[in-house]
């Protein structure tokens, strides 16, 4: 609160002159001090903490002999190349493969995904439609996703990436495998004829 204080001066006329009251201001800073510390331990009680979230990435094994390598049809195999300035390129397949152009939009890689992968993307939605709806506990739920995504014929993902290309295209693409409700994909090393494919695109 502000304060008016006045003190009176000397007492009367001197030199015939009257003397004028002299007046200062004091201001209480007790309120805004109180009120600061408030609104700091609200902020404090009510702000959750951010939580540094990180992504789970299971590296291939590389077998001792070729035997132990399990044999996966040619249809259930998709590689995705990232090359520098943004370029994303897929092919299905390993003999003659076709190249083909996307982006990592909506109706770019994650479209191709969902539709090679309809299979267990669509059990996998309707089972998130059983837990929104509550017919099923979260526990349950991630433990019946796991199983859908670990279907036999379910797509295999190969992601290569070049030297150049952009790392957050790299985060993008694996965000990708989690929203299309893909279980088995690997980051894995790219080969010469693929970095010549990609660059000649």
């Amino acid at each position: 609160m502000a304060q008016l204080n006045t003190e009176q001066g000397g007492g009367g006329k001197k030199d015939g002159k009257v003397k004028q009251k002299k007046s200062s201001t004091h201001i209480d800073m007790t309120p805004m001090v109180d009120l600061a510390f408030l609104l700091l331990t609200f902020f404090m009680l009510t702000t959750t903490f951010s939580k540094p979230k990180t992504m789970e990435v299971n590296m291939p094994v590389k077998p001792d002999n070729e035997e132990q390598q399990q044999k996966v049809a040619e249809s259930l195999t998709l590689t995705v190349l990232l090359g520098k300035d943004d370029k994303v390129v897929w092919y299905q397949g390993v003999d003659n493969p076709t190249p083909m152009i996307t982006d990592l939009s909506a109706t770019g890689l994650r479209k191709t995904l969902i539709q090679k992968n309809s299979r267990v993307f669509t059990k996998a939605e309707v089972l998130r439609d059983s837990l929104n709806k509550g017919f099923i506990k979260t526990p349950d739920y991630k433990k019946r996703l796991g199983e859908i995504k670990q279907d036999k014929l379910g797509l295999i993902v190969l992601i290569k990436s070049m030297e150049n290309a952009n790392y957050e295209n790299l985060v993008d693409v694996l965000d990708e495998m989690a929203v299309c409700h893909i279980g088995r994909y690997a980051i894995v090393d790219i080969t010469p004829v693929e970095i010549e494919m990609i660059e000649k695109i």
